[in-house]
């Protein structure tokens, strides 16, 4: 009844807490970008003021580290928790928010150079690569 809803709603709530917590381990700067930056451009009209110099570090940063970082993510969730199918769900999850966060990462870019994106939007990672390497730790569920 009650008792059993409210453990679950603690146990989503750690959850989301421990997903977080290990995104920010690999990708602090992108997803304090896109807090930051989404916040930011729901007050402005022209998002001409976004640092492209340090867009352009994002990428490079996240293009050359991103297949590591989820490796070691389901490294960490694995040995976290001992539960396989239980890990293999939190796995999913920080996977499934790191694809939300890259997705919003790009959308803010589509928004500031609609027109003309600039040269170094040819290093980002096509979130269907992504996906296809998220798909690979889900088959192992």
């Amino acid at each position: 009844g009650k008792e059993l809803n409210r453990f679950v709603e603690l146990l989503m709530t750690q959850r989301e807490l421990f997903v977080e917590e290990e995104l920010l381990q690999s990708f602090s700067k992108m997803i304090a970008f896109v807090q930051q930056t989404e916040s930011h451009l729901v007050n402005v009209q022209s998002p001409k003021d976004i640092n492209a110099q340090v867009v352009e570090m994002l990428i490079r940063d996240f293009s050359s580290s991103w297949k590591p970082a989820i490796e070691q993510i389901n490294r960490n969730v694995l040995s976290y928790f001992s539960n396989f199918r239980n890990g293999m769900e939190i796995l999913k999850q920080v996977l499934t928010q790191l694809l939300l966060y890259y997705s919003r990462f790009q959308e803010i870019i589509r928004k500031v150079w609609r027109s003309k994106p600039p040269a170094f939007c040819k290093d980002l990672v096509n979130t269907k690569v992504i996906l296809a390497e998220i798909k690979k730790y889900a088959l192992a569920i």
